[in-house]
């Protein structure tokens, strides 16, 4: 007699548990050679792989550890394979995690960044004014020229707690790294801990949603290895959801949904995105009357996010003057943001035709309808899970990831560790496997995307990728455009729409 399928795969995913440790060990062992190191800002360049061991390891780590994440995916997919509990999954993703913690930063130097503002903060400077250049703070050949002489675009929380790793680091930079690496981890625990609550509401499978939410290897190179900021955000926006639900009393879901989502704003303001649908998780809550209780819930989650808000901003006496900070990010051109690729291809049109100053009108405008379209994404996908209300709180959290992606896609700038957020919110939320197959090939793509020193992809292939993006997008567009195209009845010229619909029994698609 066989075994049945389930019990054969259980051996195959210890071996590829141990092949996703391996990975994730060779990945920190190169990050040691060819990492974001401290002291090498300016020498970092593109190290070539036939030449340099640790790039080598680097890539065959990263290749390993995603080849192992898919793989295990792809047999918890089968409806007859092995049902992973959420335990399994998050004890795969924090042995994938553990070799990252003891790494250095890998595909990014912001954590030098983060630690030089919090170097300014902890002098008593202000750091949406005074830059790191300007202090000057002792870590700032560690950081990117181009963030030296910038404002923080962060929040008043984010700033208060890297100007506490900063003081207490006692000048040692890897101790400010690994503290801030810790505030990251806290990201992450929060969207463990209430993603699984939310992943239950929603109808979704916790070992499916820790897969695809919590061990991709996006996770592993920019929350874990990485410690970016946006991780921290992505707990807190998923905490406030989960909160948004979990209460019995309206006021206190809403006190304690806006609470989380003042801290998220204080981390990043992008994070305020998240407003409009987690007043539509309180709204989803059973018992809710829809316009009676949104009514009410409303106004109670904005003024308990803004009081939130507003304390840290006087705790730390920064105000909104990260403000200033966010207009420094929009001055990079590269074409992961799909209104600045479509600007760029115009504008390297306008240069063949002789016309060099029409590059950068080209950009501003793409950018400008960017944030048109995404308004209108927004306002459009919130109308669409309001009008759900059989399973408006799974509506509810797909929308919010909807509207973190269009932020991330069409905003003026986007990198990798920004989808760090829709892809939890999606994890916890979406159920259709074909969905979910697209979403992990797009992280795994991602995790690619920038190099383990730090230096992009994206901004050494302006052209080819600019094009790139703009075919694809008219592609799809095109592709839209036919299906919304009614087809042409057949039959007897007498026929009418009705009746030819009436005779296909086919479903409409």
């Amino acid at each position: 007699m066989c075994d049945h399928p389930s019990v054969i795969a259980w051996p195959r995913l210890s071996g590829l548990r141990l092949l996703g440790v391996v990975g994730s060990a060779t990945l920190a062992a190169g990050g040691y050679q060819v990492g974001a190191l401290p002291g090498r800002a300016d020498a970092d360049g593109l190290p070539g792989l036939a030449q340099t061991p640790g790039a080598i390891a680097c890539l065959i780590g990263l290749i390993a550890l995603t080849a192992a994440w898919w793989q295990v995916g792809r047999i918890t997919a089968d409806p007859e394979g092995p049902q992973l509990t959420g335990r399994w999954m998050l004890v795969t993703a924090g042995l994938w995690a553990l070799p990252l913690l003891v790494a250095p930063p890998l595909a990014s130097r912001d954590v030098y960044a983060y630690a030089c503002q919090g170097a300014v903060v902890s002098g008593g400077e202000n750091p949406h004014t005074t830059s790191a250049a300007a202090l000057p703070c002792q870590w700032l050949d560690s950081v990117p020229p181009v963030w030296r002489d910038a404002a923080s675009p962060y929040g008043p929380l984010f700033s208060l707690v890297s100007g506490g790793a900063a003081a207490a680091s006692g000048g040692r930079i890897i101790v400010v790294v690994g503290l801030l690496r810790l505030l990251a981890l806290v990201g992450v625990l929060l969207a463990t801990w209430y993603g699984r609550r939310l992943a239950r509401e929603c109808g979704v499978s916790t070992g499916r949603a820790a897969w695809l939410g919590l061990a991709s290897p996006l996770v592993a190179v920019h929350a874990v290895a990485g410690a970016h900021n946006d991780v921290l955000v992505t707990g807190l926006v998923v905490a406030s959801t989960a909160l948004a639900v979990r209460s019995p009393r309206l006021t206190w879901r809403a006190v304690a949904a806006g609470t989380a989502l003042g801290l998220a704003v204080a981390v990043k303001a992008t994070a305020l995105i998240a407003l409009p649908f987690v007043v539509l998780a309180v709204v989803a809550a059973p018992g809710a009357r829809d316009w009676r209780t949104l009514a009410r819930a409303g106004p109670t989650l904005v003024v308990s996010t803004a009081v939130t808000y507003g304390a840290l901003a006087l705790a730390s006496g920064l105000g909104l003057g990260f403000l200033r900070g966010l207009t420094r990010t929009g001055e990079l051109a590269q074409w992961t943001s799909v209104p600045t690729a479509l600007g760029m291809s115009v504008g390297y049109l306008l240069r063949a035709a002789g016309l060099e100053d029409g590059y950068d009108a080209a950009v501003a405008v793409a950018r400008g309808i960017g944030l048109i379209a995404l308004a209108g994404v927004v306002v459009a996908v919130w109308w669409r899970a309001w009008r759900a209300p059989s399973d408006r709180l799974r509506h509810a959290v797909a929308g919010a990831g909807i509207a973190f992606a269009a932020v991330a896609l069409l905003g003026p700038v986007f990198y990798p560790w920004y989808a760090l957020t829709p892809l939890a919110l999606f994890a916890v939320s979406i159920r259709d496997d074909r969905v979910r197959t697209w979403l992990a090939a797009a992280a795994a793509v991602l995790a690619f995307l920038i190099l383990p020193n730090g230096v992009g992809l994206a901004p050494r292939t302006k052209l080819p990728g600019a094009l790139l993006v703009t075919v694809t997008a008219a592609a799809a567009a095109i592709r839209y455009g036919r299906r919304d195209v009614p087809a042409t009845p057949r039959g007897p010229a007498s026929s009418t729409p009705e009746q030819s619909r009436t005779r296909d029994p086919r479903p409409e698609r």
